[in-house]
């Protein structure tokens, strides 16, 4: 590769070593059978951290995996071999990576757009909360109190909207708030009313607003990595099975509650929307894909337990990332 296109050995590295680093995650996934979302999402973050963290650090501190000497006697797999292959007169390698980078900026673009400035539509603003709904966010705040850590969590903002639209999330990082309409409350009955709190609440708790963004910055950087974009996806859908877990409680009404607003939702009218990186990806275009997601947390809901975290946890987790570390450094 010349050293004017240091860029291009980049890019095509960054998404080989992302998807080695997606295809080992999923196995082990399998393998360990780690349902627990607490576990999926750390490994996530650590099959992420691949194109991300170490593929910048192998391009600085190890220049010579960019030598053919390395190519022809360590490296496992070379992208550069696919130079030699040729489809329709072009070379492979430079067809497939085009392709790789097209899909990365157009799944990005996906969720990126909307939080444009001038394309970011403010929330409406707050009317009084009426008192069940007060009620309703004191019963689930003292229903999870033993498992919040956050004050901002045990003490949240709350905005109401007077609309007919039915929305019930979490937003802001520096002044998180819980925003409920007033068709969330017409939609829901008082126990699927308090299980969606409370599965909020564990949210806050967890500053998911604040690491939603950390992690569309992420997403940034890279841009025009396709697998790292859709990793980057499965992360948030693990968040919210994780708040699902956190939330305890009802689990039943929880799932009515997360299907009641799923099919109000398809039902189309006028959503509030929400100002979360994440919001796109949580809302999928095609209805199937949404109502799969739904279904699969609804199905983890009415299951008799939570499903067992991992054993020996953290010596597994350092083994994967240090393990993932070594195949990426062999992947040139």
């Amino acid at each position: 590769m010349p050293s004017g296109k240091w860029w291009v050995d980049y890019a095509a590295q960054s998404v080989m070593h992302a998807l080695v680093a997606a295809l080992a995650i999923e196995a082990l996934l399998r393998v360990w059978r780690a349902r627990a979302p607490g576990d999926r999402l750390v490994l996530r973050l650590i099959g992420l951290g691949q194109p991300l963290v170490v593929t910048p650090l192998l391009f600085a501190l190890a220049p010579l995996r960019r030598g053919e000497r390395f190519a022809d006697v360590w490296a496992l797999l070379s992208v550069r071999r696919w130079q030699e292959l040729s489809l329709l007169g072009a070379s492979a390698f430079h067809l497939a990576l085009g392709a790789a980078l097209a899909a990365g900026v157009t799944l990005f673009a996906m969720d990126a757009l909307p939080l444009l400035p001038r394309r970011r539509r403010a929330l409406p603003a707050g009317a009084v909360p009426p008192p069940a709904l007060e009620a309703a966010l004191a019963d689930a705040i003292e229903g999870t109190a033993g498992a919040l850590r956050s004050a901002r969590a045990r003490r949240p903002r709350l905005r109401f909207l007077a609309t007919r639209a039915p929305a019930l999330f979490c937003a802001g990082v520096r002044s998180p708030e819980l925003v409920v309409s007033q068709g969330a409350l017409d939609l829901l009955d008082p126990e699927e009313l308090r299980a969606a709190l409370r599965h909020e609440l564990a949210h806050l708790d967890r500053h998911d607003p604040a690491v939603s963004w950390a992690v569309m910055a992420a997403r940034a950087l890279l841009f025009f990595n396709p697998v790292a974009q859709v990793s980057a996806r499965a992360l948030a859908r693990d968040a919210e099975w994780l708040a699902d877990e956190r939330a305890g409680g009802d689990r039943l009404a929880l799932a009515s509650a997360l299907i009641k607003l799923h099919r109000a939702g398809l039902a189309g009218g006028a959503p509030v929307r929400r100002p979360l990186p994440f919001a796109g990806a949580l809302s999928e275009p095609l209805r199937r894909v949404r109502s799969h997601d739904v279904e699969a947390r609804c199905r983890r809901l009415l299951e008799p337990a939570p499903p067992p975290g991992l054993v020996f946890r953290a010596p597994r987790l350092a083994a994967t990332a240090a393990a993932l570390a070594a195949l990426t450094f062999l992947v040139a």
